[in-house]
């Protein structure tokens, strides 16, 4: 239940960027809502009048003015930690707007109602928020309690903070709780994610992976970087499972992308592009690093004790043209073609 918190860097970011879009909508709906029936309590402020409670008109009406701006800024920003310290803010104005109304009123003896009520309002507030950071915004409702009492000088703020307290107590559980169980719902889609993407042989990506990182005919993170791809085919591969069987050709598999893994970097895509063939799609990587990089695979590859057999692997090479991938991909793979009609484990640059 606990795991979410001891995430941290960019995985604790990445979680709470999804939790965040999980419950934007909600979240969004609680700001409008919520505020809007703010206003409606200048019915009640009517009622301990006995007359029209123009006092109160403005301190209640007021909340218009940063639920434009939310309303704004939240049609343009999907950024976790901006939007989530503005529904929070959103609740502090609505408290405020309501202690402003509470100063004119001549019967103060049921504020308690209504801070109970904003206890709620911050309770559905938590659900996008980062826990820290809604519990931090959550103690503030004692805190607006205490500041407010210093002008309006409640009778029963005794009362106030015996509902009150309890009430956040219980919310901050309950929102710990909410997170750990979002974390299981984030994992377990994760899990669903890779599995689509994700070769269950080797562990490196499959052809599904390609639609995630390109946006037509071109990659998504080009960005006028140089970006080159890299295609291995192992040779003679159709003697190994010939000769030692498929179990063994499938070790044989597992250890080339071992390989592969560990001659590339971390932001590098690794795709089994078919049953012996793997492309590396290479971000921020000149051809002559490329060159480089294919050289070195195909070195360890031919030293790598991979329990079956002596393999090597021929390589193609190829730079991304900044337009269309299928080009850089049809240029590797005849630079492979040619590496094989070539000798075989050798490395060619397209």
């Amino acid at each position: 239940m606990n795991s979410f918190m001891q995430l941290k860097g960019q995985d604790k970011k990445s979680f709470l960027q999804s939790k965040f879009m999980y419950y934007r909508k909600f979240n969004t709906y609680v700001v409008l809502f919520a505020s809007l029936a703010s206003i409606t309590y200048f019915i009640s402020d009517c009622q301990l009048f006995g007359r029209f409670a123009w006092e109160t008109l403005l301190q209640r009406c007021f909340i218009l003015v940063p639920l434009i701006a939310f309303l704004i800024v939240n049609a343009k920003c999907t950024n976790y930690f901006i939007m989530s310290i503005f529904s929070q803010f959103m609740g502090h104005m609505m408290m405020w707007c309501t202690i402003g109304a509470i100063y004119y009123l001549p019967d103060k003896t049921h504020a308690s109602e209504g801070f109970i009520i904003m206890h709620l309002v911050f309770m559905a507030l938590t659900y996008a928020a980062p826990f820290w950071l809604s519990t931090i915004s959550h103690c503030g409702v004692l805190l607006n309690i205490i500041i407010s009492h210093q002008f309006n000088h409640y009778a029963n703020i005794d009362i106030m903070f015996s509902l009150g307290l309890p009430c956040l107590l219980a919310i901050i559980a309950t929102n710990y709780v909410m997170c750990g169980v979002y974390y299981d719902t984030y994992t377990t889609k994760h899990q669903l994610e890779d599995s689509l993407v994700m070769d269950p042989l080797t562990r490196v990506y499959n052809r599904h992976k390609l639609p995630t990182i390109v946006d037509g005919r071109r990659f998504t993170f080009d960005h006028n970087e140089h970006v080159s791809i890299l295609m291995a085919d192992i040779d003679f591969f159709k003697q190994v499972n010939d000769t030692y069987g498929h179990d063994m050709g499938d070790a044989v598999l597992q250890s080339v992308a071992k390989v592969i893994k560990s001659c590339t970097r971390s932001n590098d895509y690794i795709i089994r592009w078919g049953g012996e063939e793997f492309v590396v799609i290479m971000p921020n990587c000149p051809i002559e690093q490329a060159v480089n990089v294919a050289e070195r695979i195909r070195e360890r590859v031919a030293d790598t004790d991979n329990e079956v057999c002596d393999i090597t692997v021929s390589l193609g090479v190829a730079k991304y043209d900044g337009v269309n991938y299928e080009n850089a991909i049809i240029d590797a793979d005849k630079a492979l073609y040619d590496a094989k009609e070539g000798g075989r484990n050798r490395v060619v640059c397209a």
